[in-house]
């Protein structure tokens, strides 16, 4: 240690003057350099900046956190003299943010101030230069600068806070310099607060040592073994003392009061003024809203390598994933981010958390997960289901008292949320249901078609007629099934034409035969040449038919043989050559006013039905058109096995056969939504962090 700053040359007072004027003299400068404010509204926040040094310097020490909490009213905690709640809640915002932003230069400087001070038990709260004693002075502004309104008010403060985030981390770093230049030695962090013996394991907060057996569990071990020390689930993990664990509580406290203060603006927003008062601000953007980060037990002032410290980091490294992944709605993540505290707290006294697949906490993060699934990525928090998702963890944060119990009632509303979302859906997708018979029909009416053909013996003839009766005559075959059905007149004639046109290809070797061919030969002939007109053929597609009929029909006249005709003269194709793409994806379409009803099929289905493992209320993401889209199983057909997807919130229904789902899932090209659960996926991706 330089003992020139252990000497008795070390004045605290004069230490303490010189820290104060160098504080406020360059935060004025930094707001006279940013030209967004006037000398009076400056000469207003250095004023009220300095009363709060003075006050958090000459602060009485406090003997334990009992009588520190107590002392710590509503009105000191938050600087806020007045009843107006919202000010309050807003200040409070900006002195967390921008504690955030600077915790580590500031967290350095705290440390040097217990040592000037010779307070141990100085909280983090009470440094004499940390941003509450700015939000102090910001109270002040107000006053000087007449900005009555909540609306000035508050406009105020979004945009002065651009500057604060801006060069306070610089000012703090030089305000540790300046006290370590000066004498004033850094505490240890380990001695904050009374020093005594290690608390007793409490009933949930230890267990003993068993192997990892979940992933969670697994980045309990690896976070432990990076850091050198024992496992948070094992006997013989250092432990912080008692008075540390009430202060460590207490911080967490203020932390979560300020997150649920914060999600009252989740929904409001300020009025952009373009001025508010003349010449004090310049026309400057909002800061950006700060993205959630996740809380580390280093900013807390807790060891990494003790068990709590364990605890506290697991669940910011699960939180950093969810955070971090790109995939999930900025809903989800602030929703998360809103009950981290919370959920620190819980795992510090319920280890449990990290082994218990169905533990309540755990459900509801993934259940929060699965009731944004299939909402687009930049869902407003002004839907239904994401005001409903906010409520509950505005009541979970309210009511914990930190048990478990909290987290089981939220648990139990979110199962009711995605039970409303999932009845909702499925009655929506109800609509589509006689679309969907549709394709029954339709697969009823390709099994009787093909049935007439398998009995009509089309192997040999050209591959011309064999396209027009498989493809267009087809066409019509199924419109009449469609309108008429199987059983009716109209059928049986398109029927007995097609039969009779390929019999009169047939060889004729006796005179009868050859009478009768001339008998039936204009009638058949016409009601072709009708079909085709009902078809909407071009006259040269129908000459090309008419052409290959009045071959087949001469040769048969003639009694002439396949074998004796001359090479090439009537081109035959095997059966096999045509419809032979039966199991190729079709995708297409069935629409009934202003419904549409995708659908992914095979060429041919298979005939019979077809049942998957799935299960309604499986969220899947399929490829339609060339994109993938998040769609909800609402149904599966009776007939044919087929199953309906819908999704609300895109309006789309598709409509996919079983065995063909079975395919792309296998292949890749689908995937099934929410699995794993949205906290064991945070978990492998936090742990494959800590492994890169």
């Amino acid at each position: 240690m330089n003992t020139a700053k252990t000497s008795a040359a070390f004045d605290r007072f004069d230490i303490q003057k010189t820290c104060r004027a160098y504080f406020l003299g360059h935060l004025a400068a930094l707001l006279r350099d940013s030209k967004l404010a006037s000398e009076a509204a400056i000469a207003a926040i250095v004023d009220g900046a300095g009363r709060y040094f003075d006050d958090m310097v000459a602060s009485r020490r406090r003997g334990g956190f009992a009588e520190e909490a107590k002392g710590l009213t509503s009105s000191r905690i938050s600087l806020v003299g007045d009843d107006d709640l919202e000010l309050n809640i807003r200040l409070d915002n900006l002195s967390t943010r921008l504690a955030e932003t600077t915790s580590v230069p500031l967290w350095k400087t705290h440390l040097r101030f217990v040592t000037l001070l010779g307070r141990p038990d100085l909280p983090k709260t009470d440094n004499p230069v940390g941003p509450p004693g700015i939000t102090h002075g910001l109270l002040a502004l107000f006053q000087a600068a007449g900005a009555t309104s909540l609306e000035e008010k508050l406009d105020l403060l979004d945009r002065i806070e651009v500057v604060l985030r801006d060069g306070l981390p610089i000012l703090y770093t030089q305000i540790d310099a300046l006290l370590d230049q000066a004498g004033a030695e850094a505490a240890q962090p380990g001695i904050i607060g009374t020093q005594e013996s290690p608390v007793a394991a409490k009933p949930g907060a230890t267990a003993a040592p068993q192997p990892p057996s979940t992933t969670s569990e697994n980045l309990l071990a690896r976070l432990s073994g990076q850091q050198g020390a024992g496992g948070f689930s094992g006997r013989g993990s250092p432990l912080i003392s008692q008075a540390s664990l009430d202060n460590l509580l207490f911080r967490l406290d203020q932390m979560e009061r300020t997150q649920r203060n914060s999600n009252d603006f989740l929904t409001a927003t300020s009025p952009n003024l373009e001025s508010l008062i003349p010449g004090l601000f310049s026309d400057t953007p909002k800061p950006a809203e700060t993205p959630a980060q996740p809380i580390r037990a280093r900013d807390l002032g807790i060891p990494s390598n003790v068990a709590e410290g364990q605890a506290i980091d697991s669940v910011g490294l699960i939180c950093e994933a969810i955070f971090s992944d790109q995939q999930l709605p900025d809903v989800l993540k602030t929703l998360i981010s809103s009950l981290q505290v919370s959920i620190v707290k819980l795992a510090l006294k319920d280890s449990s958390l990290f082994t218990r697949t169905e533990h309540p906490c755990r459900l509801v993060i993934n259940r929060m997960g699965q009731a944004l699934i299939g909402l687009p990525i930049d869902v407003s928090i002004q839907h239904p289901t994401c005001t409903r998702l906010f409520e509950i963890a505005s009541r979970l944060r309210n009511g914990f008292a930190g048990d478990v119990g909290a987290f089981v009632t939220a648990a139990d509303a979110l199962a009711e949320v995605l039970q409303a979302r999932h009845d909702e859906t499925v009655r929506q997708a109800a609509s589509y249901l006689p679309l969907l018979h549709q394709l029954d029909r339709r697969d009823q009416a390709s099994r009787d078609i093909q049935q007439l053909f398998d009995g009509l013996g089309m192997d040999e003839i050209p591959e011309g007629l064999q396209r027009f009766i498989r493809q267009d005559w087809k066409r019509l075959l199924e419109k009449t099934w469609f309108e008429q059905g199987p059983e009716s007149q109209s059928w049986q004639e398109h029927a007995n034409t097609l039969s009779t046109l390929l019999w009169t290809f047939q060889p004729k070797a006796d005179s009868e035969q050859r009478k009768a061919l001339a008998r039936q030969l204009p009638g058949v002939l016409k009601a072709i040449k009708s079909g085709m007109e009902a078809l909407q053929l071009s006259p040269d597609a129908q000459t090309e038919v008419l052409d290959l009929c009045f071959a087949l029909q001469t040769r048969a006249l003639r009694a002439a043989s396949a074998e004796n005709e001359p090479a090439g003269s009537i081109p035959t194709i095997a059966a096999a050559g045509i419809g032979n793409s039966s199991k190729q994806l079709v995708q297409g379409r069935i629409e009934a006013g202003t419904l549409i009803l995708h659908t992914m099929d095979f060429a041919s289905p298979p005939s019979g039905t077809a049942r998957g493992a799935h299960a309604v209320g499986d969220w899947m993401e399929l490829p339609l058109d060339g994109s993938h889209h998040p769609l909800c199983l609402c149904h599966q057909s009776a007939a044919s096995g087929r199953y309906l997807f819908f999704n609300p919130a895109l309006m789309l229904a598709v409509s996919v056969h079983p065995m063909l789902l079975d395919s792309q899932l296998k292949s890749g090209n689908a995937r099934k939504l929410g699995q794993p659960p949205l906290f064991d996926a945070a978990v492998a991706r936090a742990l494959d962090s800590i492994e890169r």
